[in-house]
C-alpha cells in the first residue's frame, strides 16, 4: 500500500521517508545514508549498481543506466514483491503520473511505469505487456532534453513495446 501511494503519484517526500525506514529497519539508522546502503545492497542482488544519494531521485548525484534499471525490474518481477511492485506503478492513460499520457495508443492499459523528471532530465521505466502477452521491462532514461519533447518520444517507444509480437 505504501509503495503504491509513493509510486503512482510520484511522491518524493514519501519515497525519501520509505528509504529512511529501510535504513532504520535493515541498516542500523533511520537516515538517508543508511537507507541508500540497504537499497544499493538489494539492487546488487539483481545485478544493478546504481549510485544513490537520496530516496526521491531529486539529486543529480543519483546515477544509473537503463541496463541497471531493467536488471532491477526483471529481478523484482521474479521476486516475492512482484505483484505489489507492478501494481504500484502508474498505468498508461489511466492512473497516476501517466493518466494523461498514452491515452490513444496501444500502451494504454498495457504499460505500467514510474516517471522521473528534473530540469533537462526525463525518465520512464516499468513494464509493458505486448499484444502477444509477453511482459517486458524497459527503461528510457533521457538527459539534456526538454520534458515536453521527451514525453512524446517515450510514449511512442512504450507503444512500440505494447504492439510487439514475437
Amino acid at each position: 500500500v505504501l509503495i503504491r501511494h509513493t509510486n503512482r503519484p510520484s511522491d518524493n517526500y514519501m519515497a525519501e521517508t520509505l528509504l529512511k525506514d529501510l535504513g532504520a529497519d535493515f541498516g542500523g539508522a533511520g537516515t538517508t545514508a543508511a537507507g541508500t546502503v540497504v537499497a544499493r545492497r538489494e539492487a546488487a542482488r539483481f545485478g544493478a549498481s546504481p549510485a544513490m544519494v537520496d530516496g526521491s531521485g531529486l539529486s543529480r548525484q543519483n546515477r544509473t543506466t537503463p541496463r541497471d534499471v531493467v536488471e532491477l525490474l526483471t529481478g523484482l518481477a521474479n521476486s516475492d514483491v512482484a505483484t505489489p511492485m507492478r501494481l504500484s506503478l502508474a498505468v498508461a492513460g489511466k492512473s497516476g503520473t501517466l493518466s494523461d499520457r498514452m491515452r490513444r495508443t496501444t500502451a494504454k492499459g498495457r504499460c505500467r511505469a514510474k516517471t522521473g523528471t528534473l530540469n533537462g532530465v526525463s525518465n520512464l521505466a516499468g513494464y509493458c505487456t505486448s499484444r502477444s502477452g509477453a511482459r517486458m521491462a524497459f527503461a528510457f532514461l533521457m538527459s539534456g532534453v526538454s520534458v515536453y519533447t521527451a514525453h512524446p518520444i517515450q510514449d511512442r517507444m512504450a507503444a512500440v513495446l505494447a504492439r510487439y509480437r514475437p
